[in-house]
């Protein structure tokens, strides 16, 4: 739990950051606040002459400006309240829509290492669930401490000014409730915290159940799988329902210090009514001006638990902001200048964890238009190496060089515009497979989309869809078989015409006659563009221009397939192993 100073700060930076730029608006709001409160609490004061003028006195030209007084305050309690909560929520949703705006940004910058410590559910849930918590703390903030503190300060200054004395009768039970109040804040804050990060345990678990279905199927795991939904589920609502009963608790605290309060303040000021110390109009303003007070302050009461509640969204949120990037631009860093695609590793390194090495001294060049293959055994660190090139993950020894340019110098826009990229996980987005095909360049023609399509071997199954290029084809391409899938992402990457080609096991997953098919794409693919392909199976690269084994992070061969077999080291291992060409 934050200290007394740290929560200060959080509230800080969250003005200072997310409120900051919308002082002026805040400011407008504020106003309007003003004249609301103002406006209700001259409803409170014309109660007086209403009663002492009115119906005591019996004077009728004071009925005509105390009724015409009353509707003009209502009136401007009217435009007060509707122009704030219209400017307030316009902040709130403003807000809302930057910090998500800053936390999508963030997210899209970071690095494949920073993904892999980071369940999409809890990811999720902060670009949701927290920032809509923070979104709904901020605007109850704002109100209530503008319009309601406003309104209160008017009321209690109403009173006061009436008489003093029954003010203070009437307040005096207000101090007894700020320390249970502030303990249910600090309790709400603790259960919002537990309940948020649960809420994101329980998306990514739901999330997996969901995309791998079949394997809680053929494996018998159902129930297995309800019943850990099932107590994520309850011990979320175990949390939520600690944290409401804290919450409500503050409801029956007001109840009882302002019952106090009016039970005191009446007793003594009817006592001096009786005694003609004060007429009954003044006694009847006081009374009801301290009722109109009641709501204000159980607003204001409640605010310390909600601020709580969604100070544990906004921790959350800033945590993930200020999570540093391992991959960033250097300052002056130029777009890679047009090239034939040739790469260079020169003396690469890389470890996921201090200490424990993924890559060794690597030293590789792929020259233009060639195409290089790596092998070797699982976890040999062939992906590893792959990820590099487009700056996924950071080169922590030596360099990689596209074009004789470090990539380090280069800006990731125009690194990555220049690279194209086939993975064994086709990605499809929910989307037409005209989008799909033109993700890389949404302005491309009709003809050019047609033509990547062709030359994908796509075309035929696509033109017999309903819709053709118009075919929805769901989430994650659901709609379609593994190799259509494929070879749609193949026709992206045709389209989008990079001179480097990176290949990660794009037909591993592929029954053989999708395989053919894909290869024959991919063999149009590749052409004239410097490629490098992780190899799954060693038959789809027997006639790359060189195969490059790994083995423990490091390249311990290099050679065409046949001089790789004569030499009889690991590759001709691996090749008999697989079946000969099989999956290695």
């Amino acid at each position: 739990m934050p200290t007394r100073a740290g929560t200060v700060a959080l509230m800080r930076r969250l003005m200072r950051e997310f409120l900051g730029p919308h002082v002026r608006t805040m400011g407008l709001a504020v106003t309007f606040m003003l004249v609301m409160a103002l406006a209700t609490a001259a409803t409170a004061w014309l109660l007086e002459p209403a009663i002492n003028e009115v119906f005591l006195g019996k004077r009728e030209d004071a009925l005509w400006w105390v009724a015409g007084g009353l509707l003009v305050a209502f009136l401007l309690r009217a435009v007060g309240n509707y122009a704030q909560s219209l400017l307030v929520t316009r902040v709130g949703f403003r807000i809302l829509t930057e910090a998500r705006e800053r936390l999508q940004d963030k997210i899209a910058g970071m690095e494949l290492r920073f993904f892999r410590a980071h369940a999409t559910g809890d990811l999720i849930t902060r670009l949701t669930f927290d920032i809509n918590r923070m979104r709904h703390a901020t605007v109850n903030a704002l109100t209530a401490l503008g319009r309601d503190l406003m309104l209160l300060i008017a009321l209690v200054a109403l009173v006061f000014w009436q008489d003093w004395v029954l003010a203070l009768m009437a307040c005096v039970a207000a101090p007894l409730t700020v320390v249970p109040i502030r303990r249910l804040g600090r309790k709400v804050r603790r259960r919002a915290s537990d309940t948020q990060e649960e809420t994101g345990r329980l998306h990514s678990l739901m999330s997996q159940t969901l995309r791998g279905i079949r394997v809680v199927w053929i494996d018998g795991r159902a129930q297995d799988m309800r019943a850990r939904v099932d107590a994520l589920i309850n011990r979320i609502f175990r949390r939520q329902v600690s944290g409401e009963r804290a919450r409500t608790l503050v409801t029956p605290i007001m109840e009882l210090a302002t019952g106090a309060g009016l039970g005191l303040a009446l007793f003594v000021g009817g006592q001096r009514v009786l005694s003609g110390g004060i007429d009954p109009g003044s006694l009847t303003s006081m009374l009801a001006a301290l009722l109109m007070a009641y709501q204000p302050a159980k607003r204001l009461a409640n605010l310390y638990s909600i601020i709580q509640e969604g100070l544990a969204a906004v921790e959350r949120l800033f945590q993930l902001l200020d999570t540093p990037p391992d991959i960033v631009e250097r300052p002056g860093a130029i777009a890679l200048p047009a090239g034939p695609g040739r790469i260079d590793l020169r003396g690469v390194g890389f470890a996921y964890q201090a200490g424990s090495p993924v890559l060794h001294d690597i030293d590789l060049t792929v020259e233009p238009g060639e195409m290089v293959a790596l092998v070797g055994s699982s976890g040999a660190g062939k992906s590893t190496l792959l990820n590099l090139i487009p700056r996924f993950l950071e080169a922590e020894e030596g360099a990689v060089l596209v074009d004789g340019h470090d990539v380090r110098d280069v800006t990731m826009a125009s690194l990555r515009s220049r690279i194209a990229l086939v993975t064994q996980e086709t990605f499809l987005f929910d989307d037409t497979i005209r989008a799909n095909i033109a993700y890389a360049r949404p302005d491309a023609s009709e003809e050019a989309i047609e033509a990547a399509a062709r030359a994908a071997d796509a075309w035929d199954f696509v033109s017999a869809l309903p819709k053709g290029l118009d075919t929805p084809i769901g989430e994650l391409g659901g709609r379609l078989s593994g190799g259509e899938r494929q070879r749609l992402a193949i026709a992206r990457a045709l389209l989008k015409d990079a001179p480097i080609l990176l290949l990660d096991e794009p037909t591993s997953a592929l029954d053989s006659a999708a395989e053919h098919r894909v290869q024959q794409a991919l063999g149009t693919l590749s052409r004239g563009r410097t490629t490098l392909v992780v190899a799954h199976r060693l038959s789809t690269i027997m006639d790359a221009h060189r195969i490059c084994v790994v083995d423990g992070g490091r390249l311990v061969e290099q050679g065409r397939h046949t001089e790789l077999l004569d030499r009889n080291g690991l590759y001709a291992y691996l090749y008999r192993d697989s079946g000969r060409g099989g999956p290695a």
